[in-house]
């Protein structure tokens, strides 16, 4: 059975629905609690087979427990909102307009958590999950330490898949390579200033 014969309408719809719920809980960075709880309760009952949350707060899915492990990664939190009352539709509402939905995360990333948490149930119906171990993890504090939630993951856990698809957006193409960053320590002797105005640098509180 193909996968796409198993996306009813009303799956479409429910898997709609839960993306709407999603951003309509507030998850910024350090208060993902209450998100992670509903992505868990989502998991159990979409049939996957084992639900982990770690002691950082992460939590991630596994769906069937063949060698071969596959990972969907995402994160569950977002930016602040500190001008709610200029938004033209409400940051946390979900709301759907013109085929769209709508609000902080809707993007980045929560409609990728939603996706790739019925895809992999999805799979396991059409009997995509043999001889393999379908993970979805969800990870947290991802704006603030971007990769340190998943390293995080990968040692409590002792856990190492073969393959990992991270779920951010690039306009419905899969690619190979995405922006990154570089964290570098740098360590020198002199008088702090900014660089915009040096010449205030006696000024400055050391």
């Amino acid at each position: 059975m193909k996968m796409l014969d198993l996306i009813t309408p009303e799956l479409r719809e429910e898997l709609i629905q839960f993306a709407q719920s999603l951003v309509r809980v507030k998850s910024m960075s350090g208060q993902e609690g209450e998100i992670i709880k509903l992505i868990e309760k989502k998991m159990y009952a979409l049939g996957y087979d084992e639900v982990v949350i770690d002691s950082m707060g992460n939590i991630v899915g596994r769906i069937g427990n063949g060698e071969k492990a596959i990972m969907f990664d995402s994160h569950v939190d977002t930016v602040e909102v500190n001008d709610e009352e200029k938004w033209g539709i409400p940051p946390f509402s979900g709301e759907i307009v013109n085929g769209r939905l709508h609000g902080r995360g809707s993007v980045d990333m929560k409609s990728g958590i939603a996706a790739s948490i019925y895809a992999a149930a999805i799979a396991k119906k059409a009997g995509l999950a043999s001889g393999k171990s379908i993970y979805v993890s969800c990870g947290v504090f991802e704006e603030d330490c971007d990769g340190e939630n998943l390293k995080h993951l990968f040692k409590e856990l002792d856990f190492k898949p073969n393959y990992v698809i991270i779920c951010e957006p690039s306009n419905n193409k899969i690619t190979l390579g995405h922006k990154g960053k570089a964290q570098v320590f740098i360590r020198t002797q002199g008088v702090s200033a900014h660089g915009s105005a040096p010449e205030k640098r006696d000024q400055c509180d050391l």
